[in-house]
């Protein structure tokens, strides 16, 4: 039996490129072979590296092997060890969720054309059903001295009125940017859920902070909503999936934290600061506006750091929050008309 396991000569090296079955050389004699997934891993650590090296499946038998030639075996031993090395499970910590993308495009396409089909639907005259628009800016705008008089169904309904055609579409392009994104990260039906909730939050602390005679319609309380919530929930979203506040001190995961958290932040008050204030002519609700994105922060929030410890909803759950985000503003809807 020949020992491959020294240092060949030089000319050996140059003259017979030998191939090295590079199991035995990490793991030691008689060790097993290496599964499919520990096969890729390794010729993603020495691709990596710039190592050459094949990998082999045995004709008759279980298993697969990384195979380098002698000249490179110390440099491919060596780098797997640091591999090995620097992932190497930290004693006491935490694993954390994992929590990526689990969302598509489709359902964040699918909420706002409803949003837009019933801007359509409620802004066409039925008059044998005795329906007008106007009828039901009046019934279900976010009117201050009526929300706070108990016709709470205001807070939700409001969030589905707009003024005109590009009023409904600058919302939905927007906000479909906002809530597209953060679902990527936790999920369409947390997401929509959170954004409709973060609006109706909005339409009451504004209705609180700016008193009886304020009133107003849109969705883009829920819009800057959906933007601090994506805002709050960057900062556990770290790596391409792998989430979480990570490993470390105390102070180390803040400043972590607070580092990560202030692209996203400063996006939303950059969007605050362009689109919350308009044109100076009154049309803009920046209250609104900005109660949504504290609202949309505080979700945020809250949500990423219990999904970070509970992990988030399933499937099956994730697309009840979807339903029961939909059903929100009709309930609301039919409270109004029935109230």
């Amino acid at each position: 039996m020949v020992d491959r396991t020294g240092h060949p000569g030089f000319f050996r090296r140059v003259l017979r490129h030998a191939w090295m079955d590079m199991v035995p050389l990490v793991r030691g004699e008689d060790s097993p072979p290496l599964t499919r997934k520990e096969a890729q891993d390794w010729s993603l650590v020495l691709s990596a590296r710039h190592v050459p090296h094949r990998l082999r499946r045995p004709d008759n038998g279980p298993g697969w092997s990384v195979l380098v030639q002698e000249w490179f075996a110390p440099r491919a031993v060596e780098e797997i060890n640091l591999y090995f090395e620097e992932n190497r499970p930290v004693p006491g910590s935490v694993s954390l969720p994992d929590l990526r993308p689990v969302s598509g495009l489709e359902p964040t396409l699918f909420g706002l054309a409803v949003l837009v089909l019933f801007y359509w639907a409620y802004t066409r005259t039925y008059p044998a059903l005795r329906l007008y628009p106007e009828l039901w800016v009046e019934l279900g705008s976010a009117d201050a001295g009526a929300i706070l008089s108990g016709q709470w169904w205001r807070l939700c309904t409001a969030l589905t009125l707009h003024a005109d055609g590009p009023h409904v579409a600058g919302n939905a392009v927007i906000g479909g940017v906002f809530i597209w994104l953060a679902a990527r990260r936790i999920g369409s039906g947390l997401t929509w859920f959170l954004t409709i909730l973060a609006g109706v939050l909005g339409n009451l602390f504004n209705s609180l902070a700016l008193g009886v005679h304020h009133d107003s319609i849109g969705f883009s309380t829920a819009t800057f909503g959906a933007a601090g919530v994506l805002a709050a929930i960057s900062p556990f979203a770290v790596g391409g999936g792998l989430h979480g506040l990570g490993s470390g001190s105390l102070a180390g995961r803040a400043a972590r934290f607070v580092r990560t958290a202030l692209i996203p932040f400063g996006a939303g008050l950059g969007l605050l600061a362009m689109l919350g204030a308009g044109d100076g002519e009154g049309n803009i609700d920046l209250g609104a506006h900005l109660f949504g994105f504290a609202s949309g922060l505080a979700l945020g929030g809250l949500t990423g750091f219990l999904a970070t410890r509970l992990g988030l909803p399933g499937k099956s759950a994730d697309f009840r929050l979807y339903v029961a985000a939909l059903c929100l503003p009709a309930a609301a809807w039919a409270w109004g008309w029935l109230a």
